[in-house]
């Protein structure tokens, strides 16, 4: 196959790719979320987790964190407490606000995600997630191939 062949379906993908995950954004900022924040709710669990831990989840800096959580404070989602072991550990725990956008922008996501796939039937499903993980494993195969150099 050409290089340019190559270059083409990469952009293609690239930019489908770019353009599913601009929709859903928008979609969940239709709601007054932003896709941080929704991020966010999905790694904090009914329990809370350490502020340090979720910014790992998040792949953000603390800087960026203490500014994200401020905001759901703001929005009565979230609060902070410390942790009863350690007093210098910020726990980041849901409001009855919080557990409630959680419960309901999720399955609003998911459906938002099922609406958006269902141009492809059952059979195009199956067959685009097989080439997806024949793509995703043949990364995984160069990587393999490069670490042993």
């Amino acid at each position: 196959m050409e290089t340019a062949r190559y270059k083409e379906i990469y952009w293609l993908l690239k930019t489908t790719a770019s353009g599913l995950k601009k929709e859903l954004r928008k979609k969940l900022e239709d709601h007054g979320i932003t896709w941080q924040q929704f991020h966010a709710l999905y790694h904090i669990p009914r329990e809370g987790i350490p502020s340090n831990v979720l910014a790992g989840e998040l792949q953000c800096n603390a800087s960026n964190m203490t500014g994200l959580i401020d905001r759901m404070i703001e929005n009565g989602w979230v609060y902070r407490e410390h942790s009863a072991e350690d007093r210098r550990v910020w726990f980041v725990k849901l409001t009855p606000a919080g557990e409630k956008k959680k419960a309901t922008i999720f399955p609003q996501h998911h459906e938002n995600i099922r609406k958006r796939m269902e141009v492809l039937g059952e059979e195009e499903l199956l067959f685009l997630e097989e080439l997806l993980k024949k793509l995703k494993q043949g990364k995984i195969e160069v990587e393999k191939t490069h670490e042993g150099n």
